[in-house]
């Protein structure tokens, strides 16, 4: 019988530890409860750039904190260019949510993560503001254990400063999990600009902390990345980066008004629905793209150690930049399985532009910060042009053939041709050349141009300058739909052309 109740009580305690790393999973009054509200507002007013990537960035930490972080998908809340009303009421609303979970759950968590334009006094929502004052007694007074402010924008560093913040040393460590109270994490001191990347399509420092989350920053190899670890990993890379920018360096701040032992949890690898482990072997900077191009973790590797990265499944390419070379490996990720990348499995095979986060338009200078290998993609193109051809519609048959460079650039060949055995059809041809603007979206344009000769009516030759803009949607990673309008530069005479031209096609290659 003794034996008997020894084995429940083991089984009850692993199954209490079960909840506490899973959050969310098992809904009794033993395990964590976890809230997370993320902003991200592009526009800083009319007097400030644009940013590229703050809303971006507020989904992807949304992402992270859903796929490995134990936050429910009921529990999110994503706010696009907020006003300060919308603001305000929809944080009430998770307040109220977050009241009544407390009699559900022993231990409830609430994640608040700002990324967007800000000062030395304010956070910039368009042209309305929240003062640093306001928005920490905000996100203070939620009725939650443990509360975590995340601020990626210029000068956040002067956020810690309300209630006498100071840049510290990584938080403690122990196996306990018991650290309860108030921790702020900022991607810049007071009076420093955070930067974003065309690059890595992110801004450096919520890039590193997600690659951090994801498993990078895992020093202790548990599996698990905690709050300290994720700074850390987060302040050391966002400083590496930036000291090659004209912004100057930039270093991420943290202020901790916590009681208690052990450290927050951010994210457990093992949730993940694919493990990507590096090698002992594997050193030096490792990037990985995911199947859409978009560089997903960035971090570098020593040897000697494994490293597990908790990534969607799916395809990936990976680049390792030890000292001395490039190499490349394309893998594919299964869901519910692990795969170790060995450096049998690489084969040897830019420049990139910042914004200051902040800054007003008249003070941006872009400016070169990394260069690497270019990257070269094949394609070809099949399309058709319709257009009056001699006062009576005209349609022409053909297509490209050429190389896009680092997903922007592209040149080749183009030709086309009569559609049917009409003489009075023209057919040209010549060097094709096109600019892409965000490849990496679903949908977007390119400006084209076409240079070259062809025939018209009964051999007469022409010369033309075709310039163009289209729309260019991403049906796959290898397929693409063209549209869009061009305009014949040439000699009617001959060519029987000088009306805008329609041109739809289809084009191929990664």
């Amino acid at each position: 019988m003794k034996t008997k109740n020894m084995i429940l009580i083991i089984l009850s305690t692993l199954f209490l530890s079960t909840g506490a790393l899973y959050p969310g999973h098992v809904q009794n009054n033993t395990v964590i409860k976890r809230f997370a509200m993320a902003v991200g507002a592009n526009s800083g007013g009319k007097d400030r750039v644009r940013l590229h990537y703050a809303v971006s960035d507020a989904q992807a930490i949304l992402n992270v904190l859903e796929e490995l972080g134990g936050v429910e998908e009921d529990d999110i809340l994503l706010l696009e260019e907020p006003d300060v009303r919308t603001f305000y009421t929809e944080i009430g609303k998770f307040q109220s949510r977050i009241e009544k979970s407390k009699a559900e759950y022993s231990r409830v968590e609430f994640i608040f993560y700002y990324s967007g334009h800000s000062d030395e006094d304010y956070i910039l929502l368009g042209h309305e503001k929240i003062s640093y004052e306001n928005l920490r007694d905000t996100v203070n007074g939620i009725d939650a254990d443990v509360r975590i402010a995340i601020l990626d924008s210029c000068a956040s560093g002067a956020f810690t400063r309300i209630k006498g913040g100071k840049k510290r040393l990584p938080f403690l460590m122990d196996s306990a999990y018991d650290m309860r109270g108030f921790a702020v994490m900022t991607s810049s001191s007071a009076n420093e600009a955070s930067q974003e990347s065309d690059l890595i399509q992110s801004s450096f420092f919520t890039h590193y902390l997600i690659s951090g989350m994801r498993g990078a920053a895992d020093m202790s190899q548990d599996g698990r990345v905690t709050m300290n670890e994720a700074y850390q990993f987060a302040f050391n890379e966002t400083l590496a980066q930036t000291t090659k920018t004209i912004s100057g360096p930039q270093h991420p701040y943290t202020d901790i008004q916590m009681s208690g032992t052990g450290d927050v949890v951010m994210t457990d690898v093992r949730r993940a629905s694919a493990i990507l482990v590096l090698g002992d072997e594997i050193f030096g900077q490792i990037f990985i793209h995911d199947r859409e191009d978009r560089l997903v973790v960035e971090l570098t590797k020593p040897p000697g150690r494994k490293i597990e990265l908790g990534l969607e499944q799916g395809e990936y390419r990976v680049i390792n930049i030890p000292e001395g070379g490039v190499f490349e490996s394309t893998i594919n990720l299964k869901e519910g399985a692990e795969y170790e990348l060995t450096p049998s499995e690489f084969a040897e095979s830019d420049v990139e532009y910042t914004t200051p986060r902040g800054r007003r338009a008249e003070q941006i200078e872009k400016h070169t910060v990394l260069q690497g290998k270019s990257h070269y993609q094949i394609f070809g193109e099949v399309s058709s042009k319709s257009t009056e051809v001699y006062n009576d519609y005209g349609l022409l048959m053909g297509g490209s053939l050429g190389v896009t460079i680092n997903s922007v650039f592209s040149i080749g060949f183009a030709g086309y041709g009569k559609a049917n055995f009409d003489p009075g059809l023209p057919g040209y041809g010549g060097l094709f050349f096109a600019y892409n603007f965000s490849p990496s979206k679903k949908l977007h344009f390119r400006a084209t141009a076409l240079a070259g000769s062809g025939t018209g009516r009964y051999g007469g030759v022409f010369y033309i300058l075709e310039p163009g803009l289209e729309g260019v949607l991403n049906i796959s990673r290898v397929v693409r739909l063209t549209f869009g309008l061009s305009v014949p530069l040439t000699d009617k005479e001959y060519s029987g052309m000088d009306k805008a031209i329609l041109n739809v096609g289809f084009q191929f290659g990664k």
